[in-house]
């Protein structure tokens, strides 16, 4: 009996060593063909020729920059805005005007209370009245005086003092009228006009205030002109003139705008340079002051690398892309991969950056059928405008 035992233990692990050695000889069958495969499939992807394709290229230029389009906002403002105010003291009497409203050249805005100015007048008047009379009998004074000279009943001495009491008394009477004259214009002055056709932006006294020469009653602004304030950067700024025209964007319509001035010193809080265009505000009538409007201008980046059209491009891994270069050998040409960085990309083309150089031929279509290594029988090396 142990005998069998013996016996059926010594063929089971016969035969398990042969299914091991069975399985081996299998994996090693298997692991020899998929490596024959590789290599052919290896062999033959070097090998494979494109004959008949068409395989368009272009060659590159190295620039040393690129130009792109930088678009900035800005503020429409009023050509003129100013802070207006009485010429004279006093207390405010009366507000014709209220914030937002739109006023004409000469309209009266505001008044000052009159009746000190008119009490002054008042009395001037009076003293007019006198000066006057004082005249009226200093000139029949002269008359009678004259009359007895003539007739030799008395000296021409009283007669010489009787026309220098009626000059003086003229003179009176055209000084009292000075001061009246004097006292009208501060009495216009009492009134606050309009010194242009505008809009009243804001009301910075109230009814019954009493205000100071030259103190701000309200703030105007001119609807007939506008500008706006764009803060440039410095290349863009120094490369345009006074005088050029640019097409503004605004929410409603585009509208023409003309170089008026180029700050001459940098903008402290924004580091760029300050740059006022006139509006011609008659192409969008609803164009008002606080408005934000846009402009496109040309920036130029200082960075060597070149224009490529964006069908040129495939994916990279990591955010960069893929140029595909036909490389010149015997035969025709090899295609060799080139990992490059797009900088700036447009609707047809984009600067790259990379491992590319002057006069490298890129491939521009139909790359989906092309992989590195791969042989060309024939390009055909086309231009394309990049307008470089």
């Amino acid at each position: 009996m142990q005998n069998q035992q013996t016996t059926d233990s010594r063929n089971a692990r016969i035969q398990l060593i042969a299914m091991s050695g069975i399985c081996m000889f299998l994996l090693t069958v298997l692991m020899l063909f998929s490596g024959e495969k590789s290599v052919n499939a290896f062999s033959q992807n070097q090998t494979m020729v494109l004959q008949n394709a068409n395989v368009e290229v272009h060659r590159v230029q190295i620039l040393d920059a690129y130009q792109k389009q930088q678009k900035v906002f800005g503020l429409v403002e009023s050509a003129s805005q100013i802070d207006i105010g009485f010429e004279l003291s006093g207390s405010i009497d009366s507000l014709n005007v209220t914030e937002g409203v739109y006023v004409k050249q000469g309209q009266v805005l505001a008044t000052i209370d009159l009746k000190r100015l008119n009490a002054q007048k008042a009395q001037l008047n009076a003293s007019l009245n006198r000066a006057k009379a004082d005249a009226e009998i200093s000139q029949l004074s002269v008359n009678r005086v004259y009359e007895l000279v003539k007739a030799k009943l008395d000296s021409t001495q009283n007669l010489d003092q009787a026309n220098a009491r009626l000059k003086a008394a003229d003179a009176v009477v055209k000084e009292v009228e000075a001061s009246i004259s004097a006292l009208d214009v501060e009495i216009q002055k009492s009134k606050l006009v309009a010194p242009f056709n505008g809009q009243v932006l804001r009301q910075l006294q109230d009814l019954g205030s009493v205000v100071s020469a030259g103190q701000a009653v309200f703030t105007l602004v001119a609807n007939t002109q506008l500008e706006a304030r764009f803060g440039l950067p410095t290349h863009t700024a120094f490369g345009i003139e006074i005088g050029q025209e640019f097409v503004i964007d605004t929410k409603q319509m585009p509208v023409s705008g003309k170089v008026q001035s180029i700050a001459t010193q940098r903008n402290r809080a924004m580091r760029t340079i300050d740059t006022v265009f006139s509006l011609d505000n008659d192409e969008n009538p609803y164009l008002m002051t606080g408005d934000i409007v846009s402009i496109s201008v040309t920036n130029e980046v200082a960075k060597k690398g070149a224009w490529v059209p964006v069908s040129s491009l495939a994916n990279g891994v990591r955010g960069l892309w893929t140029l595909y270069v036909a490389e010149k050998v015997e035969g025709g040409h090899i295609v060799k991969s080139r990992t490059v960085a797009v900088e700036y990309l447009e609707e047809q083309r984009a600067y790259v950056t990379g491992a590319i150089k002057d006069g490298d031929k890129i491939v521009v279509n139909g790359l989906q059928r092309l992989t590195p290594n791969q042989i060309i029988a024939k390009v055909n090396e086309v231009s394309v405008s990049l307008g470089n």
